[in-house]
């Protein structure tokens, strides 16, 4: 594919101002684009409002000065010198990785407990009614920030003429905390991080045409923990008309599982790390910020197989899912979804390139990391075809990939991709899949390469660290754009089916990109013959055998 575009960034005012309905704010331009960064979207979130729906966005008189970034929730944050010297080269490089390898100092950005900022940038301060793409940044519901790719998205914007709006909420005890069992007052603390996000949407609902943008128009894109929280605003009523589609990015874990009886244990457990007895819980409201943060950082897992501190439904706000699977209630099937993952998601968690065939299979059946419980059903009988069949797929894989892959396609991270993408088309919804395998260098392992969860988020944002990579960004930015603006990946150039039941399309990104039907066909059968994690998301999903693919199709 030949790709074409650019020059749609048209700013040149050094201190561009726009009009919210709180009031003027004022930016910078930067490669032709108008930058707003820390613009509040809600309220306070400390004193009376922690654990609870955030206050209004304040109003202001004059000009706000919008040149800085705004606070990041409280999460844990360390300066480099902190890290030890011998790891210091390897955080670089995935810094470098994540950024295209432009400057941005993750350690300068400040935690608070009132969070509520969002960063627009944008090609024009119109009235054109651009598409808007809208960043849910990852990190689970524990740590991270909208500060990276506000700062690497100017590429994106001019070759595609999208405005970008990425946003900071709550994290972790702050987001999460469900109370509700102590106090009626306090039943929707636990899902305090996506109230967050419902905020934020109304505020661009009510104020992106000042940038340039529409509010028919507005696409959520998120990796990690940003597609987790994408799944549970699919689930919530409120969120119906705030946005038109959906790109989920290795992220697609069933939403609203957690159960009342979950989300108390673990404020138990938070107020036990803090000496708290449970008739004294209301002691959390006035515990300093800091010590709340530091006394539960780390925390293990109340429920298993997903992420610490995911949101406790309230049964209404957030309706309860019962099935476990990833139907909650018909909500928002009707929103337009690319759901996809990548090959090797958790090679951090499993890298080790001395692994002999040998010793793989001894692995796989004695399962010696916690993580490998999501292939408990691994035995003596099948764990030899098992290995065969991820050895077979495609270019022939080395041990250590192997490893990776099938603990990868067993978790929510990997396989729940193709499952939400089953479960979106059984319900009518149209939906576009996708693997990445595309093979980026592992920091720390220069000489191994993998698509490693992560790699493939900068790339859609056209921040492009390896040359090799410009083909693959190339695709997924313009076909994730086309979306954005149309409702379809498809161009042109760029032949993209949509996923159904029978066929089960799947484009794979890669030097070469390509759709195929059911490229993975084998994988997940064999995987959800010894997985009851991949059973358990299954669930609500008729399981409806694919014809096998017989060739694969070229993409121009």
């Amino acid at each position: 594919m030949a790709y074409v575009g650019g020059g749609w960034s048209s700013i040149s005012d050094p201190a561009p101002i726009a009009a919210t309905k709180n009031g003027w704010v004022q930016g910078f331009c930067r490669n032709g684009n108008a930058v707003f960064l820390g613009i509040p979207y809600g309220g306070r979130c400390d004193g009376e409002y922690r654990f609870r729906e955030a206050g209004p966005a304040p109003k202001w008189n004059g000009v706000r000065d919008c040149t800085k970034y705004g606070a990041i929730a409280m999460q844990r944050r360390m300066d480099e010198s902190a890290v030890p010297e011998k790891y210091r080269k390897t955080l670089r490089d995935y810094d470098a990785v994540f950024s295209g390898g432009q400057h941005f100092n993750k350690f300068q950005e400040r935690p608070n407990e009132n969070c509520l900022y969002l960063n627009v940038v944008t090609p024009g301060l119109d009235a054109k009614g651009r598409a808007v793409l809208v960043y849910i940044h990852g990190g689970g519901y524990t740590k991270g920030s909208g500060g990276v790719v506000s700062t690497i998205c100017d590429r994106l914007i001019d070759e595609e003429n999208l405005v970008i709006v990425t946003v900071n909420h709550r994290l972790n005890v702050f987001g999460s905390l469900y109370l509700g069992e102590f106090d009626a007052d306090y039943a929707e603390s636990g899902i305090v991080t996506q109230l967050d996000l419902l905020h934020a949407l109304r505020w661009i609902r009510d104020n992106i045409e000042a940038f340039g943008g529409s509010p028919e128009r507005v696409t959520l894109i998120g990796e990690s923990g940003g597609g987790m929280k994408i799944h549970h605003l699919l689930a919530m009523p409120e969120s119906r008309g705030l946005f038109a589609r959906a790109i989920i990015m290795s992220g697609s874990v069933p939403p609203a599982v957690k159960t009342r009886d979950q989300g108390t244990a673990e404020a138990l457990a938070v107020m036990e790390k803090l000496g708290i007895q449970e008739r004294d819980w209301r002691k959390l409201l006035r515990i300093p910020a800091d010590g709340l943060l530091s006394a539960t950082s780390g925390m293990g897992l109340i429920l298993p197989e997903t992420t610490p501190f995911v949101p406790t439904p309230d049964g209404v706000r957030m309706p309860i899912n019962r099935d476990g699977g990833f139907r909650v209630n018909g909500q928002m099937w009707d929103v337009p979804v690319i759901i996809g993952s990548a090959e090797e998601e958790l090679a951090t968690s499993f890298l080790r390139p001395e692994l002999t065939w040998e010793e793989l299979r001894r692995e796989l059946l004695t399962r010696k990391k916690a993580m490998m419980c999501v292939v408990s059903g691994i035995t003596e009988e099948n764990v030899d075809k098992l290995i065969e069949v991820f050895h077979s797929r495609g270019r022939k894989k080395e041990p250590w990939q192997v490893l990776i892959q099938i603990v990868s396609t067993a978790h929510f991270l990997g396989g729940g991709s193709y499952l939400a993408a089953l479960a979106q088309c059984g319900e009518g919804g149209r939906v576009w899949h996708y693997s990445t395998a595309f093979d980026t260098p592992i920091p720390g392992e220069e000489k191994l390469a993998c698509a490693w969860h992560g790699a493939d988020q900068p790339l859609t944002f056209r921040a492009v660290y390896y040359k090799k990579a410009e083909p693959v960004s190339e695709f997924m930015a313009h076909s994730f754009a086309a979306f954005a603006k149309t409702g379809n990946p498809e161009t042109e150039n760029i032949k993209w089916p949509s996923f159904d039941r029978k066929r089960r399309e799947t484009m794979i990104f890669d030097v070469k990109t390509k759709w195929e039907e059911d490229p993975y066909r084998d994988i997940y059968r064999a995987v959800a013959q010894v997985s009851p994690s991949f059973t358990r998301m299954m669930s609500g999903v008729e399981w409806i055998e694919s014809p096998r693919c017989k060739k694969q199709e070229g993409v121009s």
